[in-house]
């Protein structure tokens, strides 16, 4: 079942250490096993009682290890770790029972006072079935320097960054603290392709996915990961894709009298039909791809949207069949747009097909939600913007 599994990108896939006892795994082995197989794979294995209590544990792994933590997750992470440590010690003998273990429940301080896992902690990935592995002591003593160094240098780094970002007087120095943090760029060319947009603000960006009510068009500042483009030649939109891309059109901007390319009756009132693919994106480090690169890898994608009734967010799974760049500009009798000095016409999307959703609700507990392999009919929803 495993061999069955399309793993996202930046998760290490498993070959045959599973059905050899997992020797020699690293952590980031670890992180694929806990947050990705085993909530799949051990259902049919273990006793329903181990299964919810290793739950715990993976419930725990997906709070803490996020890129980007708030209080309440970390909460909630130690919650599940306190639950998972408790039930431990009543379904197993004592025996197995390490002191290793007291490790979790310190998690919640350490991230508080040092941030997350990631800049300076991985071991909690190397434990099976609540047990962490015998780590050689002497072998972390040799780079703890080395790791308290980075973390520091990284922090300053870090810090100093976002002061300046919340501080818009500094703007002009941006370009300096891109040298600053930068790690090595790669080489442009002509596949690849650089546009000029507005300051990215990762307060805005962070805004937008938390409020819903806020309008998303595709053409808000990227962040700068994503740049360059690494671009396919310009091409035309497929005449059975296009006319979800003028529908999205008409229902983002409030314009429902905007005419296809075929027959515009005015050249300021249509949507040409002129796209550049993109071959990835970078969103502050995660990866996206259409289908037919990386075997399908990092183009599976979840998309949250708001109910009939607005008060609500639906769930849809669904994978990425290309990405690509679109200009478009809205005619200028908008009253809305004549309020701003610079509009920028680039709008990056997402083609997607959406899976067919199944009311199964047997793997809840796990959090695995279950859906048909057979796409639903494509409309304007299947273009999604990129933000």
């Amino acid at each position: 079942m495993a061999e069955t599994m399309v793993v996202p990108m930046d998760y290490v896939v498993l070959k045959s250490k599973i059905g050899k006892g997992f020797p020699y795994m690293k952590a980031d082995e670890w992180k694929s096993w806990v947050l990705v197989y085993s909530p799949i794979l051990l259902k049919a294995v273990l006793p329903i009682e181990m299964f919810r209590n290793w739950i715990s544990f993976v419930d725990a792994c997906r709070q803490l290890v996020k890129p980007s933590i708030t209080f309440s997750d970390i909460d909630d992470g130690h919650k599940f770790l306190q639950e998972f440590c408790t039930e431990c010690q009543r379904i197993y003998t004592p025996t197995i029972l390490t002191c290793n273990m007291h490790l979790h429940l310190h998690l919640h301080e350490t991230i508080c006072d040092f941030g997350q896992v990631y800049g300076y902690w991985l071991f909690g990935f190397e434990q099976y079935n609540g047990l962490l592995k015998n780590v050689n002591t002497n072998r972390k003593d040799s780079f703890e320097v080395t790791y308290m160094n980075s973390f520091v240098q990284d922090t300053f780094k870090g810090d100093f960054v976002h002061a300046t970002l919340t501080c818009p007087s500094q703007v002009p120095f941006l370009p300096l603290l891109a040298k600053l943090t930068a790690t090595a760029q790669p080489s442009t060319s002509k596949n690849t392709i650089t546009f000029p947009q507005h300051p990215f603000r990762l307060s805005a960006f962070i805004q937008a996915y938390s409020n819903p009510s806020l309008p998303v068009l595709g053409n808000e500042p990227l962040p700068p990961s994503a740049f360059p483009l690494h671009i396919e030649p310009p091409s035309a939109m497929s005449d059975v894709d296009y006319p979800h891309l003028l529908d999205y059109y008409k229902v983002a901007y409030c314009m429902p009298n905007l005419e296809g390319y075929q027959h515009p009756s005015s050249p300021f009132s249509f949507v040409n039909n002129q796209i550049i693919k993109l071959k990835s994106i970078n969103l502050l480090g995660q990866v996206y791809k259409g289908c037919k690169y990386a075997s399908g890898r990092s183009s599976f994608v979840q998309s949250l949207f708001l109910g009939s009734q607005g008060n609500n967010r639906l769930a849809y799974t669904g994978q990425i069949q290309y990405l690509c760049l679109h200009s478009f500009t809205p005619p200028v009798d908008n009253t809305e747009l004549q309020t701003r000095v610079v509009y920028q016409n680039k709008h990056v999307f997402v083609f997607v097909k959406w899976f067919q959703i199944e009311h199964d609700r047997s793997r809840d507990l796990e959090s695995v939600d279950i859906c048909s392999a057979d796409f639903i009919a494509c409309n304007f929803e299947c273009i999604l913007p990129v933000h």
